[in-house]
């Protein structure tokens, strides 16, 4: 990666002050327990930039940042933090903001987690799995129709001051684990044996939609991390996320969904949803 000082970015994009990332390029001091320590270096800029590319994306790389030139959107990877597991595995921690110059010049966050042999093999996958879930979502907001994700718009009224407005949301994919194949949730009647749900890409959002109105009245974007689960014994947990941080007014609400799945089998499911105004 070229040295920001020798080539000076062309957008007026910073770092978000609570994103925990701290650093796109470096050296990494490695010291496993009983072993010699060495030194490597590391630049997630260009890591991220050929993982997007190997991906179909058209990348420039700009300073510290990556420019997608087809949609005007700008992203900045960062190393939060990474450990030496017990096996000899590389578990790495990052974020990827984006900025986008009308829709997003705030910038949004979200986190990367992964866990391979090498440095480069976990960072490169945690940013294979953001470009796959929410870099479409992300995406389809800089366009006028959706083409990767489901969408959904709403019309609120006039109030006050404010005219009758749009919102759009915008659905990326699932991640799910702990669903029971249809053979085998089934009994010898045919009927379901654990009742399974069914479940659409706008599920955790939709049964989770009241805590989210404050979003939907706003007039900013809104980058979402949705995240619940239920374990056998029946314990909920869950996550939740706007613009890389911490969104509380939604973990009950997720944890009640989670609640409502049928079955005693261990099941989460995880998305990035975006919130967004529509401009007639």
């Amino acid at each position: 990666m070229s040295d920001p000082t020798e080539a000076q970015a062309t957008h007026a994009f910073e770092p978000i002050a609570a994103n925990p990332g701290s650093a796109s390029y470096g050296h990494l001091t490695f010291a496993p327990e009983g072993e010699e320590s060495w030194v490597e270096p590391f630049d997630l800029t260009e890591l991220a930039a050929k993982v997007l590319g190997e991906l179909g994306h058209e990348v420039r790389v700009d300073g510290d940042w990556i420019e997608l030139p087809a949609s005007g959107l700008y992203l900045l990877p960062q190393l939060i933090e990474f450990d030496i597991r017990p096996d000899g595995n590389i578990h790495v921690a990052t974020t990827m903001q984006c900025n986008h110059a009308t829709l997003l010049p705030q910038g949004l966050f979200e986190y990367q987690y992964s866990v391979q042999e090498t440095f480069d093999e976990a960072a490169a996958l945690g940013f294979n799995q953001w470009a796959r879930t929410d870099l479409p979502v992300l995406l389809d907001a800089t366009r006028d129709s959706a083409e990767s994700c489901m969408q959904m718009r709403m019309d609120f009224p006039a109030e006050g001051d404010r005219p009758a407005y749009a919102r759009r949301v915008l659905f990326g994919p699932v991640a799910h684990y702990g669903r029971v194949p249809r053979e085998a949730a089934t009994n010898e009647d045919g009927d379901d044996d654990e009742g399974e749900h069914d479940f659409c890409p706008c599920c955790l959002f939709t049964n989770s939609i009241d805590t989210f109105k404050p979003l939907l009245h706003s007039e900013a974007l809104y980058g979402l991390r949705l995240f619940a689960s239920r374990d056998e014994d029946g314990d909920c947990q869950s996550d939740c996320r706007a613009n890389g941080e911490e969104w509380p007014q939604g973990l009950a609400a997720l944890r009640a969904y989670a609640a409502t799945w049928p079955g005693t089998h261990m099941e989460y499911r995880k998305q990035y949803v975006i919130v967004q105004s529509v401009v007639d």
